[in-house]
């Protein structure tokens, strides 16, 4: 009777674990969420950005190991009127586990504005950029406003080589016949990651003249530069619910921290 039983309950656990969602493995490419091409399609979200004048560009960056302060910038940004895109700077996962994308996914498309990611270090390693790709779609990309174009670099040099293409992104630059302002990563000055002709590349497309602005992650603090006249804007963590708000209006660049801290920037004309 005993055995009967534990038969009994093997088969119901058995049962039970068949209706449940499968994955093969944290380290494959298979994903719970079903949400695909995520970029190209909030492309399509966006309306006329600067259609009163001022462009306001909320940015968070590295949510890994923070999905609770995620969780609270999201429902702050969503609390701020008049956002017109959302961009993430990379590392929304610590390894590329797939359960760290879904996870991430949970929140981030909870966003009323359009959203845009682009890929960072921890991202890209595994199986990451193959989720990235899935979940995303091409790492390097951009898109344009009547009087900028915005683009997004992938900066993993190490991690992604086959995507890391310092061309792609001077080319991007070099053939706007707009201001650009780019968000990546790694900051382009990095000297550990970047030298020779590739430190040389990214100093053209920050002292292009169309370049008013670049942003990072990465490094986990917030720091602003200049450098001829580009602003060098580095966003901190997400930890303890930081995040920034861009409002740029003609040459004028406000940048508003999470604890109401503003800083002006008069940038290129």
């Amino acid at each position: 009777m005993m055995a009967l039983q534990r038969y009994s309950l093997v088969v119901l656990l058995l049962s039970s674990l068949s209706c449940a969602p499968f994955r093969d493995s944290p380290y494959s490419d298979e994903l719970l969420r079903k949400e695909r091409s995520l970029n190209t399609l909030q492309n399509s979200r966006l309306g006329d950005v600067e259609a009163d004048g001022v462009l306001r560009i909320a940015v968070m960056t590295d949510t890994h190991q923070n999905y609770k302060d995620m969780d609270e910038v999201v429902y702050r940004i969503n609390r701020t009127a008049d956002v017109d895109f959302v961009a993430h700077l990379g590392d929304l996962t610590n390894s590329s586990y797939n359960f760290e994308y879904d996870q991430f996914l949970d929140s981030w498309v909870t966003l009323d504005a359009p959203h845009f990611v682009t890929i960072g270090n921890h991202d890209a390693v595994g199986a990451g950029t193959s989720l990235f790709k899935k979940v995303f779609g091409p790492s390097n990309f951009y898109f344009e406003s009547a009087t900028k174009r915005f683009i997004f670099f992938n900066s993993a040099n190490l991690e992604d080589r086959e995507g890391f293409s310092p061309d792609w992104l001077l080319e991007a630059v070099q053939s706007s016949t707009k201001s650009v302002i780019i968000f990546t990563h790694i900051p382009l000055q990095d000297e550990e990651r970047f030298a020779g002709a590739t430190a040389q590349t990214f100093e053209d497309v920050i002292d292009d003249p169309k370049t008013l602005l670049v942003l990072n992650g990465h490094n986990h603090s917030y720091l602003l530069k200049d450098q001829n006249g580009t602003a060098l804007l580095q966003a901190p963590r997400v930890q303890g619910a930081q995040w920034l708000l861009l409002e740029i209006s003609g040459t004028q660049l406000n940048i508003i921290q999470h604890n109401g801290d503003s800083t002006w920037v008069t940038l290129k004309n």
